[in-house]
């Protein structure tokens, strides 16, 4: 009598999100709270003044002169590294490490041109008496590009680390989560930087 053999059945295998990338989405879930702490306190700010920005209207006005076009600039500046950065993750993924390393250096550079752009704003800024004690427009305004700042030099310091590491052989193909999860900080500080850039510079022209 012939006996049948019970086969195993067979689990549908999914794949399983990498540790690192793991750690990452749980980091940037709590920068998500963080900023939009931030934002909430902007519009809370808004909403509780008549006048937005709150006088002196002049400084703000003085300043916003001075610097109008470094904030578009820096904008393309920022989006352009992101497409380098997402592009360089590409191609580590593909094993092509010489247009990895090229890209990879012209996402740092492109973002230390935005910090340099930043820089050159809060210097105009306190040429003209805009800081932090000047108003409580500037004070968010400070706050909240100054936080955003921080985490650009974080993200350049983590995107050097990964082209050092990169360098000593310590990804490929098989093996490019680091590379991944930086890009991945890297696309959100760009998002970001977006939502600043319509509230802090486009909303604030189309009030003046």
């Amino acid at each position: 009598m012939a006996v049948a053999t019970m086969q195993p059945e067979q689990t549908p295998q999914y794949p399983a999100i990498k540790p690192g990338m793991m750690g990452m989405y749980i980091f940037l879930a709590s920068e998500v709270m963080f900023f939009g702490s931030l934002f909430a306190m902007y519009f809370y700010l808004y909403g509780s003044h008549i006048v937005w920005p709150p006088p002196p209207p002049s400084t703000i006005n003085e300043f916003y002169v001075a610097v109008w076009p470094i904030p578009v600039i820096n904008t393309i500046v920022l989006l352009s590294s992101g497409v380098t950065c997402h592009f360089a993750a590409d191609a580590i993924a593909q094993d092509n490490r010489r247009r990895f390393f090229m890209l990879q250096i012209a996402t740092i550079i492109l973002g230390l041109g935005f910090e340099f752009g930043q820089l050159y704003e809060f210097i105009s800024a306190f040429h003209r008496g805009l800081n932090l004690t000047a108003n409580t427009f500037a004070s968010a305004f400070f706050t909240m590009t100054g936080f955003h700042g921080a985490h650009v030099l974080g993200g350049l310091i983590l995107l050097t680390l990964v082209l050092f590491r990169a360098s000593r052989g310590q990804f490929s193909s098989r093996h490019h989560v680091g590379v991944a999860a930086v890009t991945l900080y890297w696309h959100f500080v760009d998002v970001v930087w977006i939502f600043l850039f319509a509230i802090l510079y486009v909303g604030v022209a189309l009030l003046r």
